[in-house]
């Protein structure tokens, strides 16, 4: 048995499963919550839907590691093409990129373009607008303006068409 370094009293497991965003965190908090009002594993289990065993090592982890514990270590699995370091200097980029142009808005072709020739980062489109995601770029804009706009032709139009 593992030598407890964390208890349950420490946080209010309930309150804290409310605002959890990650699923897998806010049933392990929920599994935290129910052992620290004194449920039973296999109660815990049957009222969450899940294997016994997944909550003894929840448990047992909260144990070890305290609130680290409530999210998944990094896995293995393929590396980002474009380095850690790299990733400040690339959004930075990208937001120079937009302002330098009169109308229009960058185009998932044109980051490509960007990652390409700049990091030596051969991504899809598609990938592209998965890294983008993953470095909290929204890539969701209003409307641009057409560099060759007139607005004041544009006013005119609507107050001579305009109906009332």
């Amino acid at each position: 048995m593992t030598i407890p370094i964390h208890n349950l009293e420490d946080h209010d497991f309930g309150k804290h499963s409310k605002t959890e965003r990650n699923p897998r965190a806010r049933l392990r908090l929920l599994i935290l919550y129910q052992y620290s009002i004194g449920k039973a594993t296999n109660d815990i289990a049957k009222d969450l839907c899940i294997h016994p065993e997944t909550a003894r090592r929840t448990l047992k982890r909260y144990y070890e590691r305290g609130l680290e514990s409530l999210y998944d270590r990094h896995r293995r699995g393929r590396h980002s093409k474009l380095a850690e370091a790299d990733t400040a200097a690339f959004k930075a980029m990208i937001v120079s990129e937009q302002e330098k142009r009169a109308g229009g808005r960058l185009t998932g072709k044109d980051i490509q373009q960007l990652a390409k020739e700049h990091y030596n980062a051969h991504y899809t489109v598609n990938g592209i607008y998965e890294l983008l995601k993953r470095i909290d770029m929204s890539w969701i804009s209003a409307r641009s303006q057409h560099p060759k706009a007139d607005p004041q032709a544009q006013d005119a139009f609507k107050k001579l068409y305009s109906t009332g």
